[in-house]
């Protein structure tokens, strides 16, 4: 249920606020630009009262609030309003259990150390009292004391090395962990009735979060093995610190468009043929689309009494075509920019492997595997390739593409490319000749430096004629193992197995026919 909002007023006249408890935060689901937020807050007592939801994002967006309520709990008006100065100082750090830890050790050593000071300078008031006589025996006393002086300061120098490596610490997570904004925070007031204590929850969109997926490929070339592994990196500068929080990152983009477009009518009149007329030209939506990511592993050999080790499996679920990537542990994602990533699925298995070249474009050869498990569900993200545990280079994760082309792992350097002929002879043209001919010869030899044979892919293409009057002849040596291949009308390939430390040629011959009156045009 959305309830109406009023801005500006934080409390109601005469009713008891509760705002000794803070909220915690039950689940964030990440977008691409936002994240959805629900915070939840106990209910103590019971009658009217005024809960506060404090130190919110100032990003938040205030149309998208809505309240729950828990039980038998009457919600009445909401009011949101925006803390600065020290209203908003005093969020600072709040829900970072890091922090507060060492704020507390450092508390606890300098009272230790304050102790150990008045101690000291107890023992020293008393050591001067005693210097009257020597002699006596409350000489003795005074050297007992003295001795006691020592070891009191030895512990306070101790304590002092303690206090400023614990000072160190303190100011290290300090500076590392952004809270929410020390300029200004958002607070939300839930006026509510209840007859016994119980709980409300506050959902919010936030601004300032998003995630993206980045994969690794790793390829053996050896047993022809090929793992993926999809991989999400996380960041929010939302201005609220997410600290032991459990997170679902979905495909989602709330930023693109929510609806699909009405087609265009055309509206036709006739005018004069020497009018001018001024044709108005439909204006077209510009509105920009902001585009903004393993298993989990037990030890089956640990002792029976031993606790089972954390499973970081990360559950999917598709839900008409939106992913949703559901974390298994609690994440702490403080404001600011941080990059926290988490692996949130994996795929394996037998790849068919090839080296494929294009001489007609880079006398060159690449290595290519197949991936028979790649799934569609995982989104467009950045590609790191590694093969035979080395790293070279980075590519795109498309699943179409990369079911129809394969993955390229890299240059081959052993399988060398040398092209033969590539030249174009243009025909004579005669009075009594009527038609013109341009014929084109391109052949290349290929050498497999390997230790074993190796399969071999090239790409060439073939002139399309877009005229009746042009006529195209193509010859091929070896014939080709494919027409239009992958769909792509022109284009050819040949596949064979090259032994190693043998070669193969190929040849292609394309002639073209045309009328002696008319311009060849086109990319050759």
């Amino acid at each position: 249920m959305v309830l109406p909002l009023v801005l500006g007023g934080s409390t109601v006249l005469g009713l008891p606020v509760a705002q000794a408890a803070t909220s915690s935060i039950e689940q964030v689901t990440v977008y691409q630009g936002l994240a959805s937020v629900t915070r939840s807050l106990p209910i103590t007592g019971s009658g009217e009262q005024t809960v506060v939801f404090s130190c919110l994002s100032p990003y938040m967006d205030k149309d998208s609030l809505s309240v729950q309520a828990i039980g038998g709990v009457n919600i009445g008006e909401i009011s949101i309003e925006e803390l600065t100065g020290e209203q908003a100082i005093q969020c600072q750090y709040q829900g970072d259990a890091e922090v507060q830890t060492q704020q507390n050790t450092l508390a606890s050593i300098n009272a230790e150390l304050e102790a150990a000071r008045l101690a000291k300078a107890y023992l020293q008031n008393l050591t001067k009292a005693t210097q009257v006589n020597t002699a006596s025996t409350i000489a003795s006393n005074a050297r007992d004391i003295e001795a006691q002086a020592s070891r009191i300061n030895q512990s306070i120098i101790e304590m002092e090395r303690r206090q400023a490596s614990a000072q160190d610490t303190l100011n290290q997570m300090m500076a590392s962990s952004v809270t929410s904004t020390a300029s200004n925070v958002t607070q939300v007031s839930v006026r509510t009735a209840s007859r016994a204590p119980s709980s409300i929850k506050l959902h919010y969109q936030v601004q300032g979060a998003g995630w993206e997926p980045t994969y690794q490929a790793r390829l053996n070339t050896n047993s022809e093995h090929l793992n993926i592994t999809a991989s999400a990196i996380i960041a929010q500068q939302t201005g609220e610190n997410w600290t032991n929080v459990p997170v679902t990152l979905s495909t989602a983009n709330p930023n693109q468009r929510a609806t699909g477009r009405l087609p265009h009518v055309p509206r036709l009149s006739l005018y004069e043929e020497n009018q001018n007329v001024e044709y108005a030209i439909p204006m077209s939506d510009n509105t920009p689309v902001v585009v903004s990511a393993r298993e989990g592993y037990s030890d089956d050999s640990r002792a029976p009494n031993m606790a089972p080790l954390p499973n970081f499996t990360v559950s999917s679920q598709n839900k008409n075509g939106i992913i949703e990537y559901r974390l298994p542990q609690r994440v702490s994602i403080p404001s600011g920019g941080r990059r926290v990533r988490t692996v949130i699925g994996e795929q394996s298995g037998s790849s068919k492997l090839w080296v494929r070249s294009t001489p007609s474009v880079e006398t060159a050869a690449y290595w290519y595997a197949s991936a028979p498990f790649l799934t569609p569900e995982w989104v467009d993200g950045s590609l790191q390739l590694y093969r035979d545990d080395n790293y070279v280079g980075q590519s795109r994760y498309n699943y179409q593409m990369l079911k129809e082309q394969g993955i390229g792992f890299g240059r081959d350097p052993s399988m060398m490319v040398k092209a033969l002929i590539n030249e174009d002879k243009q025909g004579e043209k005669g009075v009594l000749n009527r038609t013109q001919t341009l014929t084109t010869t391109q052949a290349y030899e290929f050498t497999n430096q390997h230790n074993r044979p190796v399969r071999l892919q090239v790409l060439g293409s073939e002139p399309i004629s877009r005229d009746d009057s042009l006529k195209v002849d193509v010859t091929h040596t070896p014939p080709v193992t494919e027409r239009n291949w992958n769909d792509n009308q022109g284009m050819v390939a040949w596949e064979f197995n090259v032994p190693s430390k043998q070669s193969q040629a190929i040849r292609s011959t394309s002639q073209i026919s045309y009328p002696a009156n008319k311009i060849l045009s086109g990319d050759r």
